[in-house]
């Protein structure tokens, strides 16, 4: 058989399959790729439109191009708007997966996002995702507003009095969304598993009550300014993140709850309200707190906690988010670490904001004294059967002590220590390549960190970055 005959043998094998064959495949493809196959032949012409797994409306090749101003947003954002509107206009799958859009579109736009909005109840999505984001990734001056009159849309409604029933998971990023929308979601959408909302500068109450998210099991509310109460009664809830202004403690009955983050000014309410969250504490299995955002919190609740720390007897993996400032950022974190007798990974980002000392030392009252110091010393003697792993993250800091000082306290703690990531990368560098450090900086951290690793003669993997 000569290969040119081989050739076309294949081709038919391809047409020959039935057509909801040929649509499984594309839904394995990207939704550009997918949409390009049209171009193959009069069969394949109308083919994507009948896609029900994902339509995701990935630009953000685009928005790193525009936050660098390589691209311009006046041009970007109607051609983003009219890709959405021309595949939405042609798509005839009568249900969908799953709606991904994400791009720098403010409230001009809503016109637009409704009838996306309208288009995935009509769908009956089951995951839906929506990010509006400005250019450096937080909000924009008059950010798109999902009203209420949207979702209880007569003229759809009488489509579908149950719009949304399907929904599993709801991501709303930088929409502006009020109490009342998020309200309607936890009321109606009964098979809610994940909730995120992002960045809403109109939401100022969530309450989830046994009767509502019954399927809840993840919620996350994060960097909403205006928001003064969250109440969690919900008994599947296994997930929590929260980071924003200080409230008083979001749980009632959460008999599940097994992960927990906490960022923002909230963690303060770590040290004022300790005994109260103390309980929920001993159920976690999964603890992020985020206090990079400011050094003061960090004395605060290391002042507050002194030798007495919440008992953490269930809990697996630590990751903390901290400012680097004199004994207690090393101290604190042992102090948990003991805490926490079946750890078995510990992580940790620690931040140098400020070299001036005044800084600090201007509210002398939260300043740690030498007796509370000398008592948190003594508490960090001891070892430690579990913890495995350890991450350390931006130690490309000068003032490396903070970086010594910890890596020998964990390799003298932990006794089965297994595998340590060294990361001198700034913390935020991942989301944020702008500020990256010179590289010379990084490399003479690294060094520093070799050295100072090769006097240690534990056998311990060890990964520098």
């Amino acid at each position: 058989m000569d290969h040119h005959h081989h050739h076309h043998h294949h081709e038919d094998l391809i047409s020959k399959l039935p057509d909801d064959i040929l649509v499984l495949v594309l839904n394995f493809l990207s939704l550009r790729d997918s949409t390009r196959t049209s171009l193959l032949s009069r069969r394949w012409k109308n083919l994507w439109t009948l896609i029900s797994g994902t339509l995701e409306f990935d630009a953000s090749k685009t928005m790193e191009d525009m936050r660098w101003l390589r691209k311009e947003r006046s041009f970007e954002r109607p051609r983003y708007a009219n890709w959405v509107n021309r595949v939405m206009g042609k798509h005839r799958s009568l249900k969908l997966e799953e709606l991904k859009i994400c791009f720098d579109l403010d409230n001009s736009y809503c016109l637009d996002i409704n009838k996306w909005v309208e288009f995935a109840a009509v769908k009956e999505v089951k995951k839906l995702d929506l990010g509006f984001p400005g250019r450096w990734g937080g909000m924009l001056r008059n950010p798109y507003c999902l009203h209420i009159s949207v979702l209880c849309n007569k003229i759809w409604g009488k489509l579908r009095s149950d719009a949304f029933c399907s929904l599993t998971d709801l991501n709303l990023s930088f929409v502006d969304v009020n109490d009342d929308v998020v309200e309607y979601f936890l009321d109606k959408c009964h098979n809610l598993v994940n909730l995120c909302i992002k960045g809403s500068n109109s939401l100022i109450k969530v309450e989830v009550s046994e009767c509502e998210g019954f399927n809840l099991k993840s919620l996350k509310i994060l960097e909403c300014p205006l928001i003064k109460v969250v109440k969690i009664s919900t008994p599947n809830l296994v997930s929590f993140g929260y980071d924003g202004p200080l409230i008083d403690m979001p749980f009632n009955k959460v008999p599940n709850l097994s992960e927990v983050y906490f960022g923002g000014n909230n963690t303060i309410s770590l040290a004022n309200r300790s005994k109260e969250l103390f309980g929920y504490f001993s159920m976690l299995k999964i603890l992020k707190l985020d206090m990079s955002s400011s050094v003061y919190n960090f004395n605060h609740v290391a002042r507050a906690f002194d030798t007495q720390v919440p008992e953490l007897s269930n809990l697996e993996q630590l990751e903390l988010s901290i400012m680097a400032y004199c004994d207690q950022c090393i101290i604190w974190p042992c102090l948990m670490i003991k805490a926490a007798p079946l750890l078995h990974r510990f992580s940790m980002k620690m931040m140098f904001k400020c070299t001036d000392q005044d800084l600090y030392d201007r509210d002398d009252q939260l300043l740690l004294n030498e007796d509370q110091i000398r008592k948190l010393r003594e508490a960090v003697l001891f070892t430690h059967q579990s913890v495995k792993e350890v991450e350390l993250y931006g130690f490309s800091d000068h003032r490396n002590i903070h970086m010594a000082e910890l890596w020998l306290r964990l390799v003298d703690i932990a006794v089965s220590l297994e595998k340590v990531t060294i990361d001198v990368r700034h913390p935020c560098l991942k989301e944020s390549p702008w500020l990256n450090v010179k590289t010379q900086e990084l490399d003479k951290a690294r060094e520093r960190v070799r050295l100072f690793v090769q006097k240690h003669s534990k056998p311990i993997d060890i990964l520098v970055l």
